[in-house]
């Protein structure tokens, strides 16, 4: 197993790093390792049987966008590109980012490589998580018993890593395709604490190889929406102050000028992202959607069509469409062919829903045509050769759209559900009755949480509409997770609850229930799960990720196609039963993060495969960390891989009188 090396570090503290991240389920694959080979890289042609060790060192740190490191930027453009100048969209403000990046270091590997990532904690107050977003946590060549401890969820999985500590991730690659990380603590995600994280394959294991000439590093696109102040601020201002829930602004790859900035701000001056390609040739292109809060964004290029050929690292049967919508926690990956023109540059449209569409939060990048002989023009150049920059719109463009923003599966807006996959669905989920199947609803609640407010002091029912704190759950239920992670052993049985085993002498329908919400699932059972959007409180479409397993997109489909659509986990349940809820077994997608239609529902299935705990939960952040959450416990303890030694604990100090 060849090992390349991805920071300074000398060979014999990688050797020891090693060693001691290693674990019995990875000891009989990773039997020894060579020195490392100073040049040797990770990011390489992905060639059947070669694997190597893929070392990375993060330091996570306070920051600033429009920092000293940026010289002159905006408004000298070139110093945007600057080592350590984050420009942002040109309005300053405190950040979290990993070793002065955002997006942070760019994980690019092989199908099969070990990823070894050391995360330093140089904040100052506060604790943080790395999550892989997209990686199952499986290992290669040991069973079947994964890595569950590397997921980053924490309470869960891990401890969190404390200010001035550092803590070190051992995984396989076991997903090919477009993955990014992201911080799993509090609020950093919407700081800037994520990157990219890629998984190439040789080119013979990839059904859609033909689709395209070029798979390139730079034709990453991570899109978010920004905020100009701390996410924590936005959410204690939102539940205490009565702010907005609106993003300012959205970036592209950590950059692009304010959009309602006055012409003679500097917010107005920042370059905008480019992404470079020749006249006739195909560019795969992959698209990652890393929003916190309900911003669907949609995707379109002037001029050009976006062929569909991937989804959260799984392939497609390819799909034209003339705009794509892409929510928090999807990967997308489309086809941009080309045209035969020498020169130019076409705008790259990246347009905010639901909660981004009130504050008409959007951005642009441009999609530039070079030759050898073109001139390299700056901005003010380039763009005065192009046609005028579109406005915001709300409403889906022309043609084709796939993964429509809240709408019905009809006509030119095409459903998840309506894609199809090379791979026939596996003959053991293909049985009418699974061994589970659970009813999920989503909903924003108006209900008295003592969480938020004293109801002796603030009584939800009694204030005024204005002044209402909504609360996410599922079922009825806040996810409160405990001090000791679960898998530390944490677990404590009179804590757990579900829409079965509800909290003792609660009524969750009427009150406020917070608690272990999980479900305890045998391994190798066929579970399904039925995603509802009960669609009170807002318009809010959940992208619902899981941890540990991906699932197949069944049914997707919103009954009562209204604006402001609602419908009741008891009403989905009556469908079902008399028979109303189609599912597909044709091919069906395989995904990790779906979105549920607002007033509607989404169904999928896996087999519960991957023994340990594992989060699922709504991606937008402001949701999720008050509790828009559920556990589910794939097997038994005996199923679970041995906790590596040392691994960190935590837990509530005990009372000394």
């Amino acid at each position: 197993m060849a090992v390349c090396q991805l920071s300074a570090v000398a060979a014999a503290t990688m050797v020891a790093l090693v060693l001691a991240a290693a674990i019995a389920t990875l000891t009989s694959v990773i039997t020894a390792h060579e020195p490392v080979t100073p040049g040797k890289i990770c990011k390489r042609k992905c060639v059947v049987g070669d694997t190597r060790t893929c070392y990375f060192h993060f330091n996570v740190h306070p920051y600033q966008t429009v920092s000293r490191a940026c010289y002159g930027c905006p408004k000298n453009a070139t110093d945007c590109g600057r080592p350590e100048c984050i420009p942002g969209d040109g309005v300053k403000r405190r950040i979290v980012v990993i070793n002065k990046q955002m997006p942070g270091p760019p994980i690019q590997v092989c199908l099969g490589d070990l990823i070894m990532v050391e995360v330093k904690n140089s904040l100052y107050e506060e604790g943080i998580t790395m999550h892989w977003h997209g990686q199952t946590m499986r290992s290669i060549g040991s069973g079947d018993r994964g890595t569950p401890y590397m997921d980053g969820v924490p309470g869960l999985t891990q401890c969190p890593i404390g200010p001035g500590e550092t803590f070190t991730y051992s995984f396989y690659a076991t997903e090919p395709g477009t993955h990014f990380y992201h911080s799993h603590q509090g609020f950093e995600r919407g700081d800037g604490v994520f990157g990219a994280l890629i998984v190439r394959q040789p080119p013979s294991m990839d059904p859609n190889r033909g689709t395209y000439d070029f798979d390139l590093s730079q034709h990453v696109m991570m899109v978010t929406d920004w905020l100009h102040i701390p996410t924590q601020d936005k959410f204690v201002l939102r539940h205490y102050g009565g702010g907005s829930e609106s993003p300012e602004s959205l970036l592209v790859n950590g950059r692009g000028p304010y959009q309602h900035a006055n012409d003679s701000s500097l917010a107005a001056l920042v370059p905008y992202k480019r992404f470079k390609v020749s006249p006739g040739k195909r560019y795969r292109m992959r698209v990652i959607n890393t929003a916190i809060l309900s911003c669907p964004i949609v995707v379109s290029i002037d001029q050009h069509d976006l062929t569909v050929i991937a989804s959260d690292g799984r392939p497609i049967v390819p799909r034209t469409a003339q705009s794509l919508v892409t929510y928090s926690g999807e990967r997308w990956d489309v086809v941009v062919q080309a045209g035969s023109s020498s020169s130019g540059a076409f705008w790259m449209s990246f347009m905010g829903g639901v909660d981004c569409a009130e504050s008409q939060a959007h951005q642009f990048a441009l999609l530039q045509y070079v030759t050898r002989s073109s001139t390299v023009y700056d901005d003010t150049t380039l763009l005065s050769t192009m046609a005028p920059k579109p406005q915001f719109s709300d409403i889906p463009p022309p043609g084709v759209q796939v993964n429509s923003i809240n709408s019905a599966c009809y006509d030119d807006l095409i459903c998840v559900s309506d894609l199809r996959s090379p791979y026939s669905l596996p003959a053991a989920l293909r049985t009418p009755k699974p061994d589970f199947t659970i009813y999920l609803a989503f909903q924003v609640r108006g209900v008295n949480n003592d969480n938020f407010y004293s109801r002796i002091y603030y009584n939800y029912d009694l204030v005024d509409e204005s002044q209402r704190v909504t609360t996410p759950q599922i079922n009825n239920l806040s996810y409160v997770a405990l001090s000791t992670p679960l898998i530390l052993g944490g677990e404590a049985q009179e804590q757990i609850c579900n829409v079965d085993v509800p909290p003792p002498g609660k009524n969750c329908a009427q009150d406020y229930c917070g608690c272990l919400h999980m479900y305890e699932i045998p391994l190798g059972s066929l579970v399904e799960l039925v995603l509802i959007d009960e669609g009170q409180n807002g318009d809010d479409s959940h992208p619902v990720h899981l941890h540990g397993e991906y699932f197949y997109v069944l049914g997707q489909d919103r009954p009562n196609d209204v604006p402001e659509a609602e419908i009741t986990r008891s009403q989905v349940i009556d469908m079902d039963l008399r028979g109303q809820l189609k599912r597909n077994f044709d091919h069906p997608v395989l995904k990790d993060t779906v979105a549920v239609p607002d007033g509607g529902y989404t169904i999928v299935r896996f087999i519960a495969s991957n023994p340990g705990y594992w989060l699922l939960h709504c991606h937008i952040l402001f949701h999720s960390v008050a509790g828009m959450e559920v556990v589910f416990k794939f097997g038994s303890d005996h199923d679970f891989p041995p906790v590596p030694p040392g691994f960190p604990s935590c837990g509530d100090y005990p009372k000394l009188l």
